[in-house]
């Protein structure tokens, strides 16, 4: 059995602003664009996902729901989880093994340095530091969520928004 997760870093946010709380900053209009683009992509290359679970901050909450809803997935499936907003490596590592093993195809949508530190644990590739709106598709050759490991992952793709864009989507 194959796992694929999909780890996404939230697309483009307003910047900081001193009267609001971080976890309130919302998506740019290129940064709706960019999810736009990602759920495009995701539907034109038939890469369905069974859930997706996204920090609970606006920015990811947006960019999650924009791709769930271009790839017409049930919004039961959308899950915004407190714990992915501001979560360490080992949080998500702990949260990734248990997720339930009915899903083959998850995404996760959360924010940098931790969602690319994530992608390099989870499949020993040298990313760097993903761009708003880039996901790094990882493949894992388990049954079971609880499987997965350090290095166990396959990076298939690491995809930037204009990587997304150059396949022939226009927003």
């Amino acid at each position: 059995m194959v796992k694929q997760l999909y780890l996404f870093r939230h697309a483009e946010a307003l910047d900081k602003s001193a009267n609001q709380p971080d976890k309130n900053r919302e998506l740019t209009t290129a940064g709706v664009q960019q999810a736009l683009q990602a759920g495009a992509y995701l539907s034109r290359e038939n890469l369905a996902l069974d859930a997706i679970f996204s920090s609970s901050a606006e920015r990811a909450r947006q960019s999650a729901s924009i791709i769930g809803d271009v790839l017409k997935l049930d919004p039961q499936r959308v899950v915004f989880e407190d714990e992915l907003y501001d979560a360490s490596v080992r949080t998500f590592f702990a949260f990734i093994g248990q997720l339930d093993n009915a899903y083959n195809h998850v995404m996760c949508v959360g924010h940098n340095p931790t969602i690319s530190y994530l992608a390099e644990y989870l499949s020993k590739a040298e990313i760097g530091d993903m761009t708003p709106a880039g996901v790094a598709i990882i493949t894992f050759n388990v049954s079971s969520w609880s499987e997965v490991n350090q290095g166990n992952g396959e990076l298939l793709r690491y995809l930037t928004p204009r990587e997304m864009m150059n396949t022939g989507f226009q927003a």
